[in-house]
């Protein structure tokens, strides 16, 4: 029984690791764009850091379809979580922008392993009420784990400079040690992952051209928060910390709050109202002058983000035939990590044209525009027909 519980803990805790990827530098960004030199190109250096491991996200999505059915679950877990320490830790000492690069880079694949092998095996030894619950207390980790890696990132910032907050990936090997001491259970993925036709994939690619374009939108308060917060004066990493951590806050009442909405709004509607959010956020972002602006800012903000990320998985899984809803889902998460890591590249150029206040202004538009969309009914119409389409009613 003990075993049990602390494979369970792991499994558990595993969704922390990706959130812990995504935020622990956010409080030191700054100080990682200056020891590239400053200017514009150390932060966009600094943000491509930061961004690097939603590429190795991405690869590691496409890597885990194959060797969790090669290796099984626990040994992908184990492999995942002995990387993870490695590769996260080693901005304590490598200093060159091409290493930092490559090891976030790897950071990013076997978060995804972990991601991905422990939601397999919750899914595979839990009864179905029991996994949902699971998986929903899962998710829920996973913003709290980013809210406290935030923190513990400004912290040891001030303390170290911008590479302490490196050592906090370590916590994998916790985790490692919690897998080897529990059960040894193998679970293989299901053949029907790997033997379906890609063709009633393919018609779901409008959702993946929203996801990914919303992906950007997703990453404006991880990659370009701590730049907008110098503008007005904000630098020490612990008081950007302390900020940033208020988008992790607004995305768990999002996610919490997102059963109550959807039981009382229509999937359109539901857009409407987290593009809606989203642009009231972003907008008080882009006209945030003092730090309360910006922290009312990131709750409202990360309430869209907290609404959006399970209102899109609903939306796509009800879009896509059953032979494929598992790769359907599968493919959302490397959409979403594509869209993470094009941000700096469509937001820095916005950002030296007009300021990052006048970046998180453009952004608003953009999902203004998105709302109305979502009013006159194409995203609701857009997921009827791919949904009929992919049961071959067109």
């Amino acid at each position: 029984m003990l075993r049990d519980r602390m494979l369970l803990v792991a499994l558990m805790l595993g969704s922390a690791t990706t959130a812990l990827v995504l935020v622990v530098l956010i409080p030191v960004l700054p100080m990682l764009a200056a020891s590239f030199g400053g200017g514009s190109k150390g932060a966009a250096l600094s943000q491509a850091v930061m961004t690097a491991p939603a590429l190795g996200l991405i690869t590691g999505g496409f890597i885990s379809a194959v060797a969790i059915k090669a290796l099984g679950a626990r040994t992908l877990l184990i492999i995942g979580l002995a990387l993870y320490g490695l590769v996260g830790s080693a901005g304590l000492y490598l200093s060159g922008s091409p290493s930092l690069l490559g090891s976030r880079f790897l950071l990013g694949v076997s978060a995804s392993f972990v991601g991905i092998s422990a939601t397999a095996l919750i899914a595979a030894l839990y009864a179905p009420d029991a996994r949902a619950r699971l998986l929903g207390f899962k998710g829920a980790l996973g913003s709290v784990g980013g809210i406290i890696g935030i923190l513990i990132g400004g912290e040891l910032g001030s303390i170290g400079g911008w590479r302490l907050p490196f050592a906090v990936y370590l916590v994998s090997w916790v985790l490692l040690a919690l897998v080897l001491l529990g059960p040894r259970v193998q679970v293989k993925a299901p053949e029907r992952i790997v033997t379906v036709g890609t063709g009633r994939l393919r018609v779901l690619w409008p959702f993946y051209v929203m996801i990914v374009a919303f992906g950007v939108v997703l990453m404006m308060t991880n990659t370009q928060l701590s730049f907008l917060l110098a503008e007005i004066g904000v630098n020490a990493p612990s008081a950007v910390g302390r900020i940033a951590v208020m988008a992790s806050v607004g995305a768990t009442i999002g996610g919490l709050s997102y059963g109550f909405v959807r039981a009382r709004l229509s999937s359109g509607q539901c857009f409407v109202l987290v593009f809606a959010i989203w642009t009231a956020g972003l907008s008080i972002l882009g006209f945030a002058h003092v730090p309360q602006t910006a922290v009312i800012g990131c709750v409202v903000t990360g309430a869209a983000t907290g609404l959006f990320l399970p209102h899109m998985v609903t939306t796509l899984a009800a879009a896509a035939d059953d032979g494929v809803r598992d790769r359907a889902i599968a493919m959302f998460y490397s959409a979403i990590f594509l869209g993470d890591f094009l941000n700096p590249l469509v937001v820095e150029p916005i950002s030296e044209q007009l300021t990052r206040h006048g970046a998180f202004r453009a952004v608003a538009v953009f999902t203004f525009i998105a709302m109305i969309v979502a009013a006159l009914g194409r995203f609701g119409r857009a997921g009827r027909q791919n949904k009929d389409y992919a049961n071959g009613a067109l």
